[in-house]
């Protein structure tokens, strides 16, 4: 007995909104629209730039009018000395906090914290308030990174809670105390306000400054900073919003 097969001829693939439908059960997604491409001159690829040059918190302006960016929060030890006024240290401190980063401040003068830590719910928003020498460990991690903020006096004490990842330390100067140049050294980053010219001078020798940026310093204006990092030198104006005033005052150099 011998069987017959049948040969069918192959179907057509189907066309139209039959093959719409068909790759839409397969996960395709619906066909778009055709254009043309978005073509931008070689030349105009600055126009793309935007005008910060990293994530952070925004310490102010520089002479150009841009935004100024600092990053503290970081996967590596970040060693911050700020040679000014705590005015400056408490608007990094509020701006830091408000970009979802916890602050802890070791302090010798609380009184003049305890203000801010009011205003942030009590220490449950993100700022917390320590003796000196009593900051316990932050647990800092990528998804809670901490500013520990300084505040010691002119000879502050070796900290507990150093800097490491994703907690970074800014120390407070209100002069150019005699442990300035160590902890100098040991900074990724230094920030200078007004100082005296002798205070300039030896800023110069330790940091290398030029003679036009020891020549400023006597003269910045309050809430004008000189920002250091290896050859980098930027001003910065950091300018306060309406509630930053509300809280700390007018920008100032002095305590």
């Amino acid at each position: 007995m011998t069987s017959t097969q049948a040969t069918t001829a192959p179907e057509a693939s189907p066309r139209g909104p039959r093959r719409a439908g068909d790759r839409l059960r397969r996960g395709f997604g619906l066909i778009g629209p055709r254009h043309g491409r978005h073509l931008l001159p070689a030349a105009r690829l600055d126009e793309l730039a935007l005008p910060i040059g990293d994530d952070g918190v925004v310490a102010g302006v520089d002479t150009e009018g841009r935004p100024a960016v600092l990053g503290v929060n970081r996967p590596t030890p970040y060693d911050v000395v700020l040679i000014g006024g705590l005015w400056t240290a408490q608007v990094l401190a509020l701006r830091t906090a408000a970009t979802g980063a916890r602050v802890a401040v070791e302090t010798g003068r609380p009184q003049s914290w305890i203000r801010m830590v009011h205003a942030m719910g009590g220490g449950q928003n993100g700022l917390s308030v320590y003796e000196v020498g009593r900051v316990p460990p932050q647990g800092a991690s990528a998804g809670t990174p901490v500013l520990v903020v300084r505040d010691c006096g002119m000879r502050p004490p070796r900290g507990r809670v150093a800097a490491g990842p994703w907690q970074s330390v800014v120390t407070l100067l209100p002069y150019l105390s005699p442990v300035a140049p160590r902890l100098l050294r040991q900074a990724r980053l230094a920030g200078i306000q007004r100082v005296s010219p002798d205070e300039a001078a030896e800023l110069g020798r330790t940091i290398g400054l030029s003679r036009a940026e020891v020549e400023s310093l006597p003269g910045l204006p309050d809430g004008v900073t000189l920002w250091c990092a290896d050859r980098d030198r930027q001003y910065v104006l950091t300018q306060p919003t309406d509630a930053e005033i509300g809280l700390l005052g007018d920008p100032r150099r002095m305590d």
